[in-house]
């Protein structure tokens, strides 16, 4: 045991604070780009939909479900490769992938041929985010594992509101092919810097317990098992479900939902919208962050209370953002909303990083992206979409007005099973406890 710690303290000396920051700075980088790339169709659904003469239920195929389904596809193997092989490379070569098939889908000639270039986006975008979660887990101790996945998903949060922001002012300069290609544009020279700078940390660098554990591999059932038998887990997989429903469905539609109900032009949206998002989920996830890391210095549990007291604020202000016929307290409830459902997103990685083995975290983020991912995208945008089709009829373009509120009763699923899952999450993690003082 000793030894092992001895060997800890060794490979930790050997990354300095500023080496930590540094290449966290560089996967936030990454991440911005991930979101931004992923998240600039929503402001674009309505030109596209235009030029190609297509329904809201299939744009919300080609916005989420085209992406979603071939993103799940590949993120186990990928998630493999994360484990196995230096994820700094991984995440350098996705990013370069990803950034080209999005300015590819500016010269899209038909609907099709567009949807196969997002299909591209989510093949490159596979091999980012669990590579980042555990990069972010091994730079940072559990203490402080809570802020530095916060920065992280608040640079997501940034691209998120920048895709909006700048979108809608690229739209009007450029329209949606030249948007594509500008936003695309910058990943690639960015994908060149993380070749040249993003250096791999050791496994377990910042976990004494799992030092000498880091390094061992583990078969694909072995670790489907391992997870599947970790109760906790298991609501925290449904809770990023729910959250991924609620969260993307609002945000893919969101804007187009402003520019029918409210009647805002797109750079109005860009800049109102975009803004509110950024605002919101900054200081919600930044802060829930902090927060959950001092509670769970006494209870680990916070972690799982702060996602359920945040989202039972949050719906509230949802109810505020669908049905106010005011476009500023519609913005207001919005930002709002998001800012209180913001933190399951943190939580749920903080945790999901926390209760594994320093070489099951790629696949342990991956599982919870695929369900994330595969409802916020694959799902909820075209079940939205094909609700505004079946209730245009009846409210015009008021229809989407009804749709969105069924992220709010989603919602509901985060709070139910936030409670749940802190019953056993304790014995959870005692577990990983007992199979590291057993691994040294």
């Amino acid at each position: 045991m000793n030894q092992a710690i001895s060997g800890f303290r060794l490979h930790r000396a050997e990354w300095t604070p500023m080496q930590r920051h540094g290449a966290m700075a560089l996967i936030c980088l990454a991440a911005f780009f991930n979101l931004l790339d992923r998240q600039i169709m929503s402001i674009l659904i309505d030109p596209i939909k235009t030029e190609f003469g297509a329904s809201d239920a299939a744009m919300g195929l080609l916005a989420g479900s085209s992406f979603a389904f071939f993103y799940a596809a590949c993120s186990v193997p990928l998630a493999r490769v994360s484990d196995r092989y230096p994820r700094n490379m991984l995440i350098a070569i996705s990013l370069f992938a990803w950034s080209l098939m999005t300015m590819t889908g500016g010269l899209a000639s038909s609907f099709v041929q567009l949807a196969l270039t997002r299909v591209g986006v989510a093949v490159g975008e596979a091999g980012a985010g669990p590579s980042s979660y555990t990069l972010a887990s091994d730079l940072y101790p559990l203490r402080h594992r809570g802020k530095a996945v916060a920065i992280y998903a608040a640079s997501t949060s940034v691209g998120i509101g920048l895709a909006v922001m700048i979108g809608g002012w690229l739209l009007g300069e450029l329209g949606w092919r030249g948007t594509l290609v500008a936003v695309g544009a910058p990943g690639i020279l960015l994908s060149v810097l993380l070749l040249l700078f993003l250096k791999e940390p050791p496994r377990g660098l910042s976990d004494p317990l799992a030092a000498d554990k880091a390094e061992a591999r583990f078969g694909l059932m072995q670790v489907i098992r391992y997870l599947w038998s970790l109760k906790s887990y298991r609501c925290i997989v449904i809770i990023a479900s729910a959250g991924g429903g609620a969260g993307f469905g609002s945000l893919l539609w969101g804007p187009t939902f402003m520019l029918r109900v409210h009647h805002l032009s797109p750079a109005e949206v860009g800049l109102l919208f975009g803004t509110g998002t950024i605002v919101a989920l900054l200081i919600g996830q930044v802060g829930a962050g902090a927060l959950a890391d001092i509670a769970g210095k006494r209870d680990i549990r916070a972690y799982m209370w702060t996602m359920a007291i945040s989202t039972t604020i949050a719906i509230p202000f949802g109810l505020l953002f669908v049905f106010s016929d005011n476009r500023w307290a519609a913005i207001t409830g919005f930002s709002l909303f998001y800012l209180f459902l913001s933190p399951f997103n943190l939580c749920c990685i903080t945790m999901g990083q926390t209760l594994v083995p320093p070489r099951m975290r790629a696949m342990a983020a991956t599982i919870q992206g695929l369900f994330q991912t595969g409802i916020g995208f694959g799902v909820t945008p075209p079940l939205l979409g094909l609700s505004n089709d079946l209730l245009k009829p009846y409210y015009g373009e008021l229809a989407i007005r009804y749709s969105m509120a069924l992220t709010l009763a989603i919602s509901l699923l985060i709070v139910g099973f936030s409670l749940l899952g802190a019953r056993w999450l304790l014995a959870d993690y005692a577990r990983l406890h007992s199979f590291n003082e057993q691994a040294v």
